[in-house]
Formats: C-alpha cells, sequence, structure tokens
C-alpha cells in the first residue's frame, strides 16, 4: 500500500550536537576521517566507553535557563538553532501555524529525575524549579516550539531507536500531505547517567573497550564485534515543502522521498527479519523507486551478534545481488548509540553521504564475518561519485521500524 504524495519535501537546514562534534561539519569531517567520538568515562565505568557531548552550556544558557532545562532539551535547542540558522535567513520566525515541530527521544529528562529521587532521599539538593517540567518527555518538542512560535502542532516520538526516524518521518508525511508548509524535526537523548547504565549492561548489549585501543570496542558487523557505546546528544532538520522553500529563496540540501513503518510483534528485545522487510518495503513503495536506485544504506549496525545477522540478511533479501554492490555502513562505531536521538544523527550522515558523495565508514571493523558479507566501508569515508538515492535504517526494542529514503537534490 502506498501513499499518494502531493508535495515535495526537501531539506534546508540541519544542526547537530554530537560526540564527533558540536555542529555539522565537524560532526562529519571526523566521521569520514575515522575519528572516534568514545571515551573511556571513570566514574561511570572501568571497562565501557561512552560518547560524551563537550559542550560549554553556559555559553548558551543562562543561570536562570539552565535551572528549568535538563540536559536533553539544552541540546536539542542548541540543535534546532543551528538548523535554523542553516536554513537560512529568509526563514523568519515565529514560524506560525503552518508549521510543526517533531521529535524522537527515548526517555526525555532522566537527569531531572535523577536529581529529583536525590532531593527526596536528601542526597544533594535540588537544581531544578520544576523536575516535572524539565523532566517531561515532550520538553524538547516544547522549548522548541516555544523559540520559534510554532503553532501547527507538536509531536513527540518514543519508540526506543527508532524515535527520531519516525519523528522525520511524520513530519516529511504532514509536509507531503499539505497539513504544513515547514517542520523542525529530529531527537535528543542525555542517559549517560550511573542507574541507566546499569540497566543497559545489564541487558548485556554495551561492548567492552580494548586495554590497548580505548574507544574502538564497537565494531558493527565485524567478527569480533559484543555490543555497542551507549551516546548522547541531539540533531534537528529543518523540513519544508519544496515550493515553500523556493518561494523564500531556500536552496535545498536534500529531499525526502520515502519513509516506511512497521512493528515486529514478535518480541520486546530480539529483531525481526520480516518486520524490518516490511518498513524497507514499505519505505522504497513510498519512494517510488525500485531497489537498483539505492545506492548507499545506513545501516541500524549496532554491533550484536544477532542484531547485524538480521539487517545484513534483509538487506540481501530486499536487494539480491545489488546489496554486494552498493556500501553499507554504521555510523554508531564512530559516535556511539544516541538510541532516541541516534536516527536523526544518522539521517545527516546519510544526507551529507549524498551532497558530499562521501560514505561514512563503519570505522573500527575489524574482522569478517561468514554471513555479514556485505561491503561495511571499514576505516575512512569511500568516495562514490553518482549517488542518487540512500536510505537510513532504525530498528528499535520493542519492535519499532522505521526507515526513511533520501535523494540528492537536483
Amino acid at each position: 500500500m502506498s501513499r499518494h504524495a502531493t508535495r515535495r519535501v526537501v531539506v534546508t537546514g540541519m544542526g547537530a550536537v554530537t560526540p564527533l562534534g558540536n555542529n555539522v561539519d565537524d560532526f562529519y569531517a571526523n566521521l569520514i576521517a575515522g575519528a572516534t567520538g568514545i571515551r573511556m568515562v571513570d566514574e561511570l565505568s572501568a571497562t565501557r566507553g561512552f560518547g560524551v557531548v563537550d559542550v560549554d552550556m553556559s555559553i548558551h544558557f543562562s543561570v536562570s535557563e539552565s535551572r528549568q532545562l535538563d540536559r536533553v532539551s539544552q541540546m536539542a535547542i542548541i540543535a534546532a538553532k543551528q538548523a535554523v540558522a542553516h536554513a537560512g535567513s529568509t526563514l523568519q520566525t515565529p514560524l506560525g501555524e503552518s508549521s510543526g515541530v517533531f521529535f524522537g527521544t527515548g526517555m526525555g529528562g532522566a537527569q531531572s529525575l535523577q536529581e529529583g529521587y536525590f532531593d527526596f532521599y536528601k542526597m544533594a539538593p535540588q537544581k531544578k524549579m520544576l523536575i516535572v517540567l524539565a523532566a517531561m518527555t515532550h520538553a524538547p518538542a516544547s522549548h522548541i516550539g516555544l523559540r520559534y512560535g510554532i503553532q501547527g502542532e507538536s509531536q513527540t516520538y518514543s519508540s526506543a531507536c527508532s524515535s527520531s526516524s519516525v519523528a522525520i518521518g511524520e513530519a516529511f508525511r504532514r509536509i507531503s500531505d499539505g497539513y504544513l508548509n515547514v517542520a523542525l524535526a529530529g531527537g535528543a537523548e542525555a542517559l549517560l547517567l550511573p542507574a541507566i547504565i546499569k540497566s543497559w549492561t545489564d541487558m548485556k548489549v554495551l561492548c567492552q573497550e580494548p586495554n590497548d585501543a580505548p574507544g574502538t570496542g564497537c565494531r558493527p558487523f565485524s567478527a569480533d564485534r559484543d555490543g555497542f557505546s551507549l551516546a548522547e546528544g541531539a540533531a534537528v532538520l529543518v523540513l519544508e515543502s519544496l515550493e515553500h522553500a523556493l518561494q523564500r529563496g531556500a536552496q535545498p540540501i536534500a529531499e525526502i522521498v520515502g519513509y516506511g513503518v512497521s512493528n515486529d510483534a514478535k518480541s520486546l528485545s530480539k529483531p525481526d527479519l520480516q518486520g524490518q522487510k516490511l518498513a524497507f518495503h514499505r519505505a522504497l513503495t513510498d519512494a517510488n523507486i525500485q531497489p537498483e536506485k539505492i545506492g548507499y544504506i545506513n545501516a541500524h549496525g549496532t554491533a550484536t551478534m544477532i542484531g547485524d545477522v538480521i539487517e545484513t540478511n534483509m538487506i540481501k533479501e530486499m536487494l539480491g545481488q545489488h546489496a554486494y554492490r552498493i556500501p553499507v555502513s554504521s555510523t554508531k562505531s564512530a559516535h556511539g548509540h544516541l538510541l532516541g536521538a541516534t536516527g536523526a544523527v544518522e539521517m545527516i550522515a546519510t544526507i551529507l553521504a549524498l551532497k558530499k558523495q562521501i560514505v561514512p565508514p563503519t570505522t573500527h571493523w575489524s574482522r569478517a564475518d561468514s554471513v555479514c558479507d556485505l561491503n561495511y566501508v571499514p576505516g575512512q569515508g569511500l568516495q562514490v561519485d553518482g549517488l542518487e538515492y540512500a536510505m537510513s535504517n532504525s530498528f528499535a526494542f520493542g519492535g519499532s521500524n522505521a526507515v526513511l529514503v533520501v535523494k540528492n537534490y537536483q
């Protein structure tokens, strides 16, 4: 089943705050160079690395603002500010009734919740003025809406690792179907807290960092993979109808042409081949293109033993021999797994792969796997001329799958 889209949707601005850099240019330069944003944090773990955002919040927020904002909202606001600036001065604010904000996050203001518990048990003084407003999952979207006068709608999606991909996809649909002219879409996550890390450690999905090369433990699709590194950050994209963008003199960066979702309905933790295939198929159908048109796939690639096998098999079943002709990479090896924000970060990486014709690598891939046998672009970025279409996969705990198709704007 396919939609009959009436309007083309383009990306006109992007912003990112990540472990690889605090803006889009630094993020992508470090990504294609094969750098790592993963580092050891002694107070969090002696054996695992994390993707920590290194940004001075006092530059961006007053003391009063900081008391009201959780870290997740702070990063979301910074990324949104970058994206709006990138979209150009003719994107006038307030954006008004024909605009929307669509945001993804796994848990929202977890740091504020922790501070609330500490205050309740007298372990530390309360820092936030109103814990509820700082901690609510919808806070990042609400603050962005307030700052840019977004009156059309404000939606938050919390579907674990697919959250921000769903947010981008739903924004794409609203604009394509004529309900909105412009949207800010993306995600943010800030879960590098002891209790959260303990919970993920118990799931046995976090990788161990090698003593001789800390920061290189996340190795998607490699035979020696053993999980991912938790990370924090935010990414925001400005989406517009092509007509709206051209009318104000904006230069589109890329065009979103397809979006597919599905639900496994099989397991909370184990990925499902058929569920992933359905989302992938729906995205291709929505884009109205043949599988052979895809030139690059930004894989979900979490470096778990079963997850990487299932995603590889899905790609091979959906693309046939074409799967062996194109690069498939997981950028989580470099920036870590940002959970609810990871889809938005990876969408930016996918868009820049098209724009610059350089595919980002699976940075720490080291050993061939008998089943995971595609071109995973080990080491550094790969120049691939003529890239026109690319896909970004997001497959979440709970069975929520989302796939986006993006086209190099012509």
